[in-house]
């Protein structure tokens, strides 16, 4: 569950799970602009603002998306409260410290890097945070451990770097059958993944797999190898999808232009 950071219910959104029985079954978050985080590092007031519901056109044109509201279609809107943007920041750290929750996503910055940003918008996550998602969006996950890739004796063990790279192409083509084989729900989710095909290749065992390579996680050496080993993994997926679309051809929303326009 995602509130952005100019809603007039974030104070208490932030303190939701302070309360064990407030918010249950749900992980939370605060969507942070990149103005907000400005009005922190500046020391700025906040304002708490919502689309004035009067408004004749708000039943029809409001979508959740106060940017559009209120830049596009120039509707007004109502200040709720004027608060100080460290403080809220604050009490959101507080509350992560206390019920180690809500968490922050950067929406901006996850559309700016989108490569789908020509076709949809991405609103939200999945529920545990690891993928960001459209309207509808279906999150479909599949894990490396990397602790498999290493061997030899710890300290001086050494990455299987072709075993990981069939890992990775494996792991590719075994999420992208899933989408086909899926059951789904609702109609929705099945027209959004099949037209954009989403998945998600993710990782874990990073710790285990330093440990046995002698890196100490958070040192200069131990970040110069996780840049190398993130690259390859990521470079050998895309590498995956290339293949995939020359066999099946590509995902029906793929435009090449500007899908190498993203960030």
């Amino acid at each position: 569950l995602i509130l952005e950071d100019w809603h007039p219910d974030l104070p208490e959104f932030i303190k939701a799970k302070r309360d064990m029985g407030a918010i249950t079954n749900a992980n939370i978050s605060v969507g942070i602009s990149h103005k907000f985080m400005e009005a922190v590092e500046h020391d700025l007031e906040w304002e708490l603002v919502f689309p004035d519901t009067s408004d004749p056109d708000y039943d029809e044109l409001w979508d959740g998306n106060l940017k559009r509201w209120r830049d596009e279609y120039k509707k007004p809107v109502k200040v709720y409260q004027r608060v100080r943007a460290r403080e809220i920041w604050d009490t959101l750290m507080e509350s992560a410290w206390l019920s180690a929750e809500p968490g922050v996503v950067f929406l901006e910055r996850m559309n700016e890097d989108s490569n789908s940003w020509y076709f949809e918008e991405l609103i939200s996550t999945n529920p545990c945070g690891e993928q960001p998602l459209p309207g509808w969006g279906v999150c479909n996950l599949g894990h490396i451990n990397l602790a498999r890739f290493v061997s030899g004796p710890i300290g001086s063990a050494t990455v299987n770097w072709d075993d990981l790279r069939r890992a990775v192409r494996g792991g590719v083509r075994f999420l992208d059958n899933v989408i086909d084989i899926t059951p789904y729900f609702f109609p929705e989710n099945e027209k959004v993944q099949k037209s954009e095909r989403r998945i998600g290749l993710g990782t874990l065992g990073l710790g285990e797999m330093l440990i046995r390579l002698g890196l100490r996680y958070g040192d200069e050496s131990s970040a110069e190898f996780i840049d190398r080993l993130y690259e390859f993994i990521a470079t050998e997926a895309y590498l995956a999808s290339v293949d995939l679309a020359k066999e099946k051809g590509p995902f029906p929303k793929f435009d090449a232009e500007k899908y190498l326009q993203s960030g």
